[in-house]
C-alpha cells in the first residue's frame, strides 16, 4: 500500500528536517602544523558540502544480457572540495591559509612537504540538531591545500560589501560516519519496509 499524507506528516513530525545551516566545519589539520579550529578561525567558514560517496559500476555481458556488478569505491569531488569564507578585517584567516599554501610547496626556497598526506591531515564537519548537538561527524582523510581564492575589491565603486573567499582542499576519502549509528536497516534490507 503507498503511503499516506497523514504518514508522511506523522513521520516527518517525529524525525524533522535536515536545514541548510545545521552543518559546521569543525576542524582542519593540515601539513606543517596548520590547524584551524571551529571554535575560532573557523567560525567564518560560511559555506560547505556534506560529500558524495559512489560506487562505481562496472558491467558483465553474457548472451545479449547486462549485468551490473559492484566496483570500487569513488569520492567524488575529493580532488577539489571548496569551504567558502567570511574575509576577516586583519586577514588572519587569509594569512594563515597562505602559510599552509607555502608550506606544501614554496617557490621561493623551492621546498615543501609534497608528499602524500597522512592519517594527521584532516577536515572535520558536523551535522548538528536545533540544540547545537552533534548528530553525525565526517571527517575528511589525507586533507591537502589547494586553492584559495582571489578576492575582488571595489575600490572606486565599493557600497560596503562583506568580503568572502574559498579554500579547496584534496582528501582521500572520508571515514564511515555511520559506524555506531542504528543503521541496522542498511545492513537489514527486509526491516526497510518497517521504517
Amino acid at each position: 500500500m503507498a503511503t499516506t499524507i497523514q504518514n508522511f506528516f506523522s513521520k516527518a513530525t517525529q524525525r524533522q528536517f535536515s536545514r541548510d545551516f545545521l552543518f559546521r566545519v569543525k576542524q582542519v589539520n593540515l601539513v606543517g602544523g596548520f590547524s584551524f579550529n571551529g571554535e575560532d578561525e573557523l567560525v567564518y567558514a560560511r559555506s560547505a558540502q556534506f560529500p558524495a560517496r559512489n560506487i562505481e559500476d562496472k558491467e558483465a555481458n553474457y548472451a545479449g544480457q547486462t549485468f551490473h556488478v559492484p566496483g570500487k569505491s569513488a569520492y567524488p569531488g575529493s580532488n577539489a572540495y571548496r569551504i567558502e569564507f567570511y574575509h576577516d578585517e586583519n586577514i588572519d584567516l587569509r594569512v594563515k591559509f597562505e602559510g599552509a599554501s607555502r608550506a606544501v610547496f614554496n617557490n621561493e626556497t623551492t621546498l615543501g612537504q609534497y608528499g602524500m598526506p597522512g592519517p594527521e591531515s584532516t577536515i572535520t564537519l558536523s551535522v548538528i540538531d536545533k540544540q547545537l548537538n552533534e548528530v553525525g561527524v565526517i571527517e575528511l582523510v589525507g586533507a591537502s591545500i589547494r586553492d584559495i581564492d582571489a578576492i575582488d575589491h571595489a575600490i572606486a565603486d565599493g557600497t560596503g560589501e562583506i568580503k568572502t573567499f574559498g579554500v579547496t582542499f584534496a582528501y582521500h576519502f572520508y571515514k564511515d560516519f555511520s559506524a555506531g549509528a542504528d543503521n541496522t536497516s542498511a545492513t537489514n534490507p527486509s526491516i526497510l519496509g518497517a521504517i
